[in-house]
């Protein structure tokens, strides 16, 4: 059973607890704490409101082509990535700030925080990696949505640049996710021209000054039909091998990015028809088959003739 020296404490306690709630002083400390406190959380409401509107208003004043959508959005996401790291930044500021207000030692949660993150950092420092690669590549614009690029030894059409990865589809229709902390060079088809370049052999038994006079009118003719493909004419770069079979003429043309491909499937179409219409033919391999037949007398008769390989 309690005593009453129990009951004593008991009580004691209970008026000490009265005591405390009805403190006026320590209700009024407490209420101009809160006040504070929500006076702080209003002025860093405001603050990020004017510094978000501020670079808001900033990203409006650069000249971007409404007709640009690739160029409208590097912007808009340069936009977002500014504003969220404002935002981030002046919320952990205002919290910390809050919490000095009602005695915290904010010193400690530093120090927590700091090590956190450090721990944080090492596990996620290629996630990290990353997010700052690709903020880099935005902001530098080194290449964009619909771009067609290298990456190490991967080729295709930029889909997606995001933040943390860069999708690219390739020729014949595959997927690569390429982690940005990953991209250490690029290569981009679409910056500037592409050039064409195509080899045109003929036999060894046709005159070359001939050959390049032919090569130069079928040059002149494909660059008028197809005036929307070339930006410069077709060029003749001269002989550039002697292989086994004939020899090699390089043809050279300046087209429109990432048009190089369909410019040199034209340019072979047209030279093949030209040679052709003059009586020059591409040569190509034979194979010689010999038919060896026994005679009576015992005489062997050879007889060859050439057979286009297959």
């Amino acid at each position: 059973m309690a005593t009453n020296q129990d009951v004593k404490e008991s009580v004691a306690q209970v008026d000490k607890l009265i005591a405390q709630v009805t403190d006026t002083e320590m209700w009024i400390r407490f209420g101009l704490k809160v006040t504070i406190a929500l006076i702080i959380i209003a002025g860093f409401y405001i603050l990020t409101r004017i510094m978000t509107g501020a670079v808001a208003r900033l990203f409006t004043i650069r000249k971007i082509n409404e007709h640009d959508y690739l160029a409208q959005r590097q912007n808009e996401t340069l936009l977002k990535l500014l504003q969220n790291a404002i935002r981030y930044v002046l919320g952990i500021v205002m919290l910390l700030t809050v919490l000095s207000q009602f005695g915290i030692n904010i010193t400690g949660l530093v120090a927590s925080a700091g090590i956190a993150g450090l721990a944080i950092s090492f596990g996620a420092k290629n996630l990290v990696q990353d997010i700052i690669t690709g903020a880099f590549i935005i902001f530098e614009r080194q290449f964009k949505v619909g771009d067609y690029v290298r990456v190490g030894v991967i080729e295709g059409i930029v889909i997606e640049l995001g933040i943390r990865t860069t999708k690219l589809k390739g020729l014949t229709g595959e997927i690569h996710i390429v982690p940005n902390g990953q991209i250490l060079q690029v290569t981009n088809f679409s910056v500037d021209n592409s050039f064409a370049l195509v080899d045109v052999q003929v036999p060894y038994e046709e005159d070359l000054d001939r050959v390049e006079t032919i090569l130069n009118d079928i040059s002149e003719a494909t660059t008028k039909k197809y005036a929307d493909m070339f930006v410069e004419p077709i060029q003749i770069l001269g002989v550039q091998m002697l292989d086994s079979s004939g020899v090699a003429n390089r043809m050279m043309a300046e087209v429109p990015p990432m048009q190089h491909f369909q410019a040199g499937r034209l340019m072979r179409k047209e030279f093949k028809q030209g040679l052709e219409a003059e009586g020059i033919q591409i040569p190509y391999p034979h194979m010689v088959m010999m038919n060896t037949t026994d005679q009576g007398n015992g005489e062997q008769i050879n007889d060859a003739k050439n057979v286009q390989s297959p």
